[in-house]
């Protein structure tokens, strides 16, 4: 299915529903947003010219992740600075995409493109400080599979992804004719090294009691002139998780920077050198992540014409700059 197609279809949506939605149904525009990290869910930009709404679609897999969201979604909203929910979407738009949530489309910068994110980045830090030991949260949504390690954690978000993505990868290896044979067989290697090393690691062997944000990266964090922020995109939020992976996940920008000094003090001053320990371990791992996971989104792109093209570029020009920094760092 097309693109022009899909946008029709959620617009034709919009229209029948324009009222719970504050739209006008008339002047209804409906956009494609690209999320250069993946293909799991669809974003789209509803417009009337003078409200904007954004709609985010997920497939029967993932529902219950934006199910959990809606649930919680005025604590969040409240004391998170995330979106505020305006309606949920329980019937199939477009095919294969069978629930959804509709916010407020936030008129922000993502942090990435912020001149000065500093000040933002301070606030951030001391809201995801708040968020890990967050009782209501917990009380919440704590019907949740039972709790884990820090090593079964970091083994959920990293590990298990990098073998899923090495599968696809060397089963669409023909696409890929910038990878060697030799580096898959090195990227299966390395994924068991840093299993291993987070395995053996003290700090990695308590129960993983964390409520975490599980994708606060740059993109996730809008900014309005430095002052307000907001943090989007709560599909993955875990009461089992580990804060060292939202530290890292925020601070990755900033690692190996002239300011990293001090945000290392900020970070350790905030959560403490234990968890500062593990971050240590989650940036090799985010690190790794850009050379293996783009390279299954390069994969993922083919089954989406309308933003392969930039997809595959991203993609590429990530992993080739990530790769021998990798080697670099850990293995020289």
């Amino acid at each position: 299915m097309n693109l022009q197609l899909i946008e029709k279809l959620v617009k034709e949506w919009a229209e029948t529903n324009s009222h719970s939605l504050g739209l006008n149904g008339s002047k209804i525009e409906a956009k494609y947003i690209w999320n250069p990290g993946g293909f799991v869910n669809q974003s789209y930009r509803l417009s009337d010219g003078a409200t904007i709404r954004h709609i985010k679609l997920a497939q029967e897999r993932k529902a219950p992740r934006l199910k959990q969201w809606a649930m919680i979604s005025e604590h969040l909203r409240n004391n998170y600075n995330a979106p505020r929910l305006i309606e949920e979407v329980t019937q199939e738009i477009i095919p294969g995409y069978s629930y959804g949530l509709v916010f407020d489309f936030i008129n922000g910068k993502p942090l990435s493109s912020i001149s000065n994110p500093k000040p933002v980045v301070e606030k951030v830090l001391k809201a995801l400080n708040q968020l890990h030991s967050d009782k209501e949260i917990k009380t919440a949504i704590s019907s949740e599979a039972g709790s884990h390690s820090y090593s079964e954690a970091f083994n959920e978000e990293y590990i298990t992804r990098f073998k899923e993505d090495l599968q696809v990868i060397r089963s669409e290896k023909q696409l890929l004719n910038f990878v060697t044979e030799e580096s898959l067989d090195w990227f299966d290697s390395e994924v068991e090294i840093l299993r291993q090393i987070v395995s053996q690691n003290p700090s990695f062997q308590k129960r993983a009691t964390d409520v975490v944000h599980n994708d606060i990266n740059w993109e996730n964090v809008l900014a309005y002139e430095n002052s307000h922020f907001w943090i989007i995109d709560w599909d993955d939020l875990s009461v089992y998780g580990d804060a060292a992976m939202d530290y890292s996940v925020l601070l990755w920008p900033l690692y190996k920077s002239k300011d990293w000094p001090f945000w290392k003090n900020q970070v350790i001053g905030i959560a403490g050198n234990e968890i500062f320990e593990r971050i240590e371990l989650y940036f090799r791992a985010k690190l790794l992540d850009d050379v293996i996971d783009v390279l299954a989104d390069y994969i993922d792109a083919e089954n989406v014409p309308h933003v392969k093209e930039m997809t595959q570029k991203r993609a590429k020009e990530l992993h080739l700059r990530s790769y021998p920094e990798y080697l670099r760092l850990y293995t020289e």
